[in-house]
């Protein structure tokens, strides 16, 4: 009986390697390819986050986008357009900074020479 179990496993395995390829390719990975890999990863992160931020969620809210379908869109985007944005977020100013305080800023030192002067 075990010899009989044994005589069609063996045949059965010798029908699945002729059946089955055994071919695989292995090939270098560059290190440009892995950074690239992991920086996609972090900046789609980073838009993630930003986009589920409370203040971003009720401006988008504002808007007519619900913060769902927000996300949708940032899964949806390419690698390029992910880093793109993700590059806007680090460069925009902290506290919400713009260019009316320098106008401002400039307005009043006017004001205080114009004065002084006068």
């Amino acid at each position: 009986m075990k010899n009989i179990f044994v005589r069609y496993i063996c045949r059965l395995l010798i029908v699945c390697l002729g059946a089955f390829p055994l071919s695989s390719y292995a090939g270098m990975v560059g290190t440009g390819d892995v950074l690239a890999a992991i920086e996609a990863g972090t900046a789609r992160d980073a838009v993630r986050n930003f986009v589920g931020r409370s203040e971003v969620r009720s401006q988008l809210q504002d808007l007519g986008i619900s913060p769902a379908a927000a996300q949708a869109r940032v899964s949806a985007m390419t690698d390029t357009e992910v880093a793109s944005i993700a590059g806007q977020i680090d460069s925009l100013p902290a506290g919400a900074g713009s260019s009316w305080a320098v106008v401002a800023g400039l307005l009043v030192i006017g004001l205080i020479w114009y004065y002084w002067v006068r």
